[in-house]
């Protein structure tokens, strides 16, 4: 009998239908947790764990080695279609089970017993009419611990989802404050060969805390951390692309510590990259590879980075069966099979599908791959960035006791479509180095700030109503004076949050009008802020008088982007139906215009017919690459104390700076390094220097006017598909605030001088 008609067979068997999966009983006693573990729960959550009872965390600590690399596995390659604990908490707040799931939610009962466990294999390794087979992506081994995982899991919801729901406000937790500094923790480090290694990461994190901390090692090979918590044990590790990554427990005392170590070479390096180096090392060398790459751009890339899109091998068939599947389904959304048939399919994978399932399993087959992967490591100013890191989970579930990528290279990104991690959007730096984060999707809470040392979570939960639920936010930034701003979308307000204080105000626009999920301020004390609805696109609110000003779409029906201000006081926005231009609203004359820009200067459109070209533009989408030679700002970014704009081009491949006066546009390549773009917001710090993120190349650059030069830095985290990130000035120093949209984090970025590194060698040596 053929394998197909077997696992049809089988289907019933395998996955019994929604209505009778086991619901866990809430336990009265919660397991013990060991002290490091329940700190960190508190730290990371800011709120007292023993309110929630049985939590992820709960869960995920209990399970072994093994199980734990299949809650991984299952994550990063199931969990797109199969959604098994169920912990996302826009499910929560609906109430949803199965109907969230494309796929069955899988649990224990899906591989109970002898006939459903080889059925569950079977189907995993052998695929069906609608689902990819995994035999040429996940060995044995691998299929073994996500089989091993799924019986440990005896829920589609954690008991503590529907807690969270009822929680009114967060409860305040005593912090664990931080004790005394330490002289520095520093080492050098060398490959097997014994050349000293430069640009390798190296990462420490105290058990219990919730904040990792990571440095670059320079031309020496030596890597140098800035002071650290005494008196506390750390989790040290180096890594570095093409190298196995080195790990060491140190008890980190007053004195300061040495660490060193040797790095293997890996020959097997893929997964360590990002999704921009995935990209690269697509072929170009022909005409039908460039052209069926720009398709993959197109039809793929505005959701998934291109390492998590790639990881997997399949055939032919199982790369068909992901786009017929990928075509229908919402982003963001985890819609039924029923729901995906009644909604209009993406133009370009359907009329590319055949050619584009070839290409892929040509690139990512059975057979070998022509695909040919390049490591870096960073080099020169580029070490000299310190990176904190800090976990940002929705209370009650857990991101780093299992390992989710964010710590290990080679086991390739996270699923970024896991709601969990869906809170990390937008995040700043107020004037004292904490770190702001805007909330997605959230239930108990509206704003987090995190602590810079400790990494200590206080939540903010900001209300209309006394009582009433916490409105979400999704862009957050602070001001000259030191002020955090906030949109609060859900409600159509903003907000505003005094850090000194924690005083915090709700500012409602005049009648009629609704504050939308984009925001930012201009050079003349004005908040500026996108339009929910259709008739009013931007509106201004002055800090000082308090009034509101409210400017009309220029272009009628064209949905709101990002939105920033000028130094004249003036707004400026862009749209999510991408159109090469910006739209900008003049402060003195009340009036808004579109303004256009030229097209991105790229070989792309050549590639395809005029026909195919028309099929491009019915995807002029946040969701997709869109048209070929298309720019796309998505964010822009003004200059306060000039009349520079600048814009990522989402689609060119470039940065666009625009003259606020003049409309004079000037478009600048990306490096090399991030070419292929996915760039999404840009932000001017206090000496004019540019800073943007790149989504799909785990990394950010800084652009200087002047010299027209570029400096990259690269994230510890792969995965982190970061959006949106703000250059505030600290104490007389630019730092970075960012979210990691796809691994559920925040991260505060410092840059050293190589003067100041100097300093610190020649201390820290000193006999």
């Amino acid at each position: 009998m053929a394998v197909k008609p077997v696992l049809a067979v089988l289907g019933v068997l395998l996955f019994p239908s929604s209505d009778v999966l086991a619901q866990q009983a809430t336990s009265a006693d919660t397991p013990d947790m060991p002290a490091d573990v329940e700190e960190w729960m508190r730290t990371a959550w800011g709120m007292e764990p023993q309110v929630l009872g049985v939590t992820d965390t709960h869960f995920l600590s209990s399970l072994n080695a093994s199980e734990r690399q299949g809650a991984f596995l299952f994550k990063q390659r199931c969990n797109t279609c199969h959604y098994s604990t169920m912990s996302t908490t826009r499910g929560a707040r609906a109430g949803l089970v199965s109907e969230a799931s494309y796929g069955p939610p899988l649990s224990k009962r899906n591989v109970e017993g002898e006939d459903r466990e080889r059925a569950a294999r079977l189907l995993i390794s052998e695929g069906s009419a609608t689902m990819p087979a995994f035999k040429y992506a996940l060995g044995p081994e691998q299929i073994d611990s996500i089989i091993g995982y799924l019986k440990r899991v005896e829920t589609l919801r954690p008991p503590v989802v529907d807690r969270l729901v009822d929680i009114e406000s967060p409860n305040v937790v005593e912090a664990v404050p931080f004790g005394q500094t330490a002289q520095t923790l520093w080492g050098t480090i060398t490959s097997t060969s014994g050349k000293t290694l430069e640009g390798v990461t190296v990462s420490a994190r105290s058990l219990g805390r919730n904040v990792t901390t990571s440095v670059f090692t320079d031309s020496d090979g030596e890597y140098y951390f800035p002071p650290l918590e005494a008196g506390r044990p750390y989790k040290v590790w180096a890594q570095a692309q093409a190298f196995e990554a080195g790990r060491a427990d140190v008890a980190l005392s007053q004195a300061g510590a040495r660490q060193d170590f040797t790095l293997a070479p890996e020959a097997d390096f893929h997964n360590q990259l990002t999704g921009s180096q995935w990209y690269a090392a697509l072929p170009d060398g022909t005409r039908e590879d460039r052209r069926m790459k720009e398709v993959f751009r197109a039809a793929c890339m505005g959701c998934h980075p291109q390492n998590f899109t790639l990881i997997s091998r399949f055939d032919e068939a199982g790369w068909r069966n992901i786009i017929t599947v990928m075509s229908r389904m919402h982003p963001y959304r985890y819609g039924t099979p029923a729901a995906a048939a009644n909604r209009e399919p993406n133009p370009i994978m359907l009329y590319f599908e055949d050619e584009l399932a070839a290409w892929l399993a040509k690139m990512r087959g059975p057979g070998p791959s022509p695909m040919a992967f390049t490591p870096r490591r960073p080099t020169g100013d580029s070490t000299l960035m310190i990176a904190r890191e800090y976990d940002t989970p929705e209370p009650g579930f857990g991101l780093p006791f299992f390992n989710d990528g964010s710590t290990d290279w080679a086991l390739g990104p996270v699923d970024f479509m896991d709601e969990s991690k869906h809170h990390a959007m937008n995040a700043t730096v107020d004037h004292d180095g904490n770190v702001w984060m805007a909330d997605m999707f959230n239930i108990t809470r509206t704003v987090v700030k995190y602590d810079w040392r400790t990494g200590q979570a206080t939540n903010f939960v900001v209300s209309e109503m006394p009582g009433g639920p916490p409105a979400n936010s999704h862009d957050i930034i602070v001001d000259d004076d030191g002020v955090v701003w906030f949109d609060m979308s859900s409600t159509g307000a903003l907000g505003r949050i005094d850090p000194r204080t924690g005083t915090s105000n709700t500012i409602r626009p005049p009648e009629g009008s609704r504050v939308g999920p984009w925001i930012g301020d201009d050079g003349l004390g004005g908040i500026w802020a996108a339009g929910a609805a259709n008739d009013v696109k931007a509106m201004r609110y002055d800090t000082r008088t308090r009034e509101w000003t409210l400017f009309e779409n220029p272009i009628p029906n064209a949905s709101n982007y990002g939105m920033t201000g000028d130094g004249d006081g003036n707004g400026w926005w862009s749209t999510a139906n991408p159109r090469d231009g910006l739209m900008k609203a003049d402060l003195e004359s009340g009036q808004a215009a579109f303004v256009p820009v030229p097209e991105a200067v790229n070989d792309r459109a050549d590639l395809f017919t005029a026909e195919e070209l028309a099929i491009f533009g019915t995807r002029l989408t946040f969701y997709g690459y869109g048209r070929p030679g298309a720019v796309a700002i998505r964010k822009p970014g003004a200059d306060p104390r000039g009349t520079a704009l600048w814009g990522c081009s989402w689609y060119g491949g470039g940065m666009v700076k625009l003259d606020t006066r003049s409309h004079v546009a000037t478009m600048y390549p990306f490096p090399p390094e991030h070419e292929d773009g996915n760039c999404y917001e840009t932000s001017v710090d206090k000496d004019g220097m540019v800073w943007l993120p790149f989504t799909h190349g785990d990394a950010i650059a800084k652009f200087d006017p002047d010299t027209e030069q570029w400096t990259s830095y690269f994230l510890p985290t792969i995965g982190t598909k970061t959006h949106g990130l703000q250059a505030v000035t600290v104490n007389g120093r630019t730092e970075i605030g960012m979210g990691y949209l796809g691994a559920g984090k925040v991260a505060k970025l410092q840059f050293r001088t190589k003067e100041e590194l100097q300093r610190l060698k020649a201390e820290t040596r000193r006999p």
